[in-house]
This record gives structure tokens, sequence and C-alpha cells, in this order.
């Protein structure tokens, strides 16, 4: 199985390999966000940490899978799996940062992402040739993803609240993380095992949303997106209490309640792996079980930092300058 190091190698070499066929204005919006996703860096911590979604293990662990049942994969066909995590990875964040972004007038973003997406799938035919059931299910997998982005914005947009249902079905615009694995079962044979992969990536990539918009509350709430944690929430006064309860480590609030939702989840991702027999995963589970479980404690420092701002921007009052401008003195 290839170990960490193998696999930035591996997923190294395709980045740099896009990074010199973009055009000149592509590639400086593609460096930018290698750089704020640690990519092509020389640490060889793994790029997305034990929260996050598994994007660059999942493949190796489910090639490893398969040769405990005798179906090998060669490494150069794993490699280009590999290519098709990373080069799929960056079309989706390219995509939510252009949505994130305050103006959405500039088309890079956009057109950052079609390009990734083209050179993806150049290395998908690679692996699985004109394979019909796995093309279908490609064709369904970015109609869904297509709808939830569009969704995503009607929900930002309006007034409804923010649910869990609402939730999950946001979760659709991470369902082309299935893709590479897919790629795996189809050129194996082993289609039969898709669902059980479905869930587990579903499971986990809703546990790392809600771990992420824990993470992000305020910055939330400054921006005015609108999630299902900060739907529970409130406004500032409802963070200053879950500030108070996460400093106090009190087991209680509606941040320890996401955080045992993400277990929940988490667990449901465990399930999922056990009867895909991913056994290769079972570190990587243990491991991010433990930093579920103590997120409170890390999450309690930055929350009480958002209380006391917002407490001595409360007391201070505008700006001198914005007084002077006020109606009445000018």
């Amino acid at each position: 199985m290839l170990d960490r190091r193998a696999i930035r190698v591996h997923v190294d070499r395709h980045l740099l390999d896009v990074r010199e066929m973009l055009p000149t204005r592509l590639r400086a919006a593609f460096e930018d966000l290698l750089q704020e996703r640690g990519l092509l860096a020389d640490d060889p911590a793994p790029a997305v940490g034990p929260l996050g979604h598994p994007v660059f293990e999942l493949p190796v662990w489910m090639a490893s899978r398969l040769r405990d049942e005798g179906i090998e994969t060669p490494e150069e066909t794993l490699g280009r799996v590999l290519g098709v995590s990373s080069l799929g990875y960056f079309h989706v964040r390219a995509q939510d940062d252009w949505l994130d972004a305050t103006s959405t007038g500039d088309p890079t973003l956009v057109a950052l992402a079609e390009a990734l997406l083209a050179l993806c799938n150049r290395l998908l035919v690679s692996v699985v040739g004109r394979s019909a059931r796995f093309w279908d299910f490609y064709a369904e997998v970015f109609t869904a993803y297509s709808e939830s982005l569009a969704h995503t914005t009607e929900v930002r947009m309006g007034e409804m609240p923010v649910a869990r249902e609402t939730f999950e079905h946001l979760l659709a615009q991470a369902r082309p993380l299935v893709i590479p694995c897919a790629a795996l079962l189809d050129r194996a044979g082993r289609w039969q095992l898709l669902p059980l992969l479905e869930e587990f990536v579903f499971a986990s990539t809703a546990a790392s949303q809600l771990i992420n918009d824990l993470t992000d509350l305020d910055g939330d709430r400054r921006l005015g997106h609108r999630t299902w944690t900060l739907a529970a929430i409130g406004g500032s006064d409802g963070l200053w209490s879950e500030a108070i309860d996460a400093s106090m480590q009190s087991g209680e609030g509606r941040v320890q309640e996401r955080i045992s939702q993400a277990l929940s989840y988490h667990e449901r991702s465990a399930q999922a792996a056990r009867a895909l027999a991913l056994t290769a995963a079972d570190d990587w589970l243990a491991d991010r079980r433990s930093k579920l479980e103590g997120f409170l404690g890390s999450l309690s420092d930055k929350l009480l930092s958002v209380f006391v701002e917002e407490l001595a921007t409360r007391r201070a009052g505008p700006p001198a300058d914005a007084l002077q401008r006020s109606p009445g003195r000018e």
C-alpha cells in the first residue's frame, strides 16, 4: 500500500503537470488555491487532516481492499486515480470559493473549475475507458451536484429555516468525491460495493462539514452565510452563550449538540467502512473519533475570543469617523 509520502508524490506530479498546462490567468488562480490548501508544499503531513474527508487516502485504501480480494491495481493506474482525486477536489474548491466570494462577477474561478474538470475526465477515460455504467453514474452524480449548487444560492438568499434536511441535501456537492473509487470499482468488476462507498463518503463529509461550520461560526455570521449550525445558535447573543458553554466544557449547548451529531455521522462512516472491509482505514477512523471527542476543547478558545472581541466592539461603540459622518454631525 502506498504510504503518505508516495501518495503526495503522485498527487504533486499531477498538480505540477496541470499548473504547467493552464494559461497564465488560470494558473495564477490555481496557484492561489494550491497555497491556500497547502499542496505542493514541503510539509509531508496530510493535505487534509483527520477531521476532513480522506480525499487522497481513500483510493489507496480501496486499492488495498481490492488487493486483499486478489484484484491488483497497478501503481500507474492508482496514480491516475489519485490525479482524479486531486483535480476533482480542486474543481469543487474553485466553484465553492466562487460561491463564497462577496462579488461573483469575475469568471476566473469558474473557468478554472471547467478546465480542471476536463483534465480530470481525461484521466478517468484512461482508467475506465467507455464503461457505460460508470459514465451513467458520473452523469447522475454531476447532475445532482449542479442542482445542489443552485440550491445553495437559494438557501443563502432566502429566509426559510435551514434544517437538517437542507444540510444533507446540500451535501450532494461532496458526492463527486465518490468518483475516484467508483472508477476503481468499475475497473475491478466490484460495482456492487458502490452503495457502501457512497454511504462512507456521505457520512464522512457530513461530519467534516459540521466541524467546518463550527470552526467558521463567526465568519459565517459576519458574511451572512446561512448554515444549519448557525441557524440553531442564532446571532451574536447566541454565539456568546455558546462561547461561555464551550469555555466551561459544560457538555451542553448547541455546539456540543453539533459535535455529537458529527460523531454520529462518523460512526455511520465507520460502519460503512467495516461493511466494505476497508481495514486500511482503521487507524484514520480511530484518530478521527479521538479528534472529534476532543474538539470542544480546541474550539472553546476560539469561541471565547469571539465573545471578547464582540464585547469590546459593543462597549467601544462606532468609530469616531463614523460618528463624524453620521446625520447631524456634518
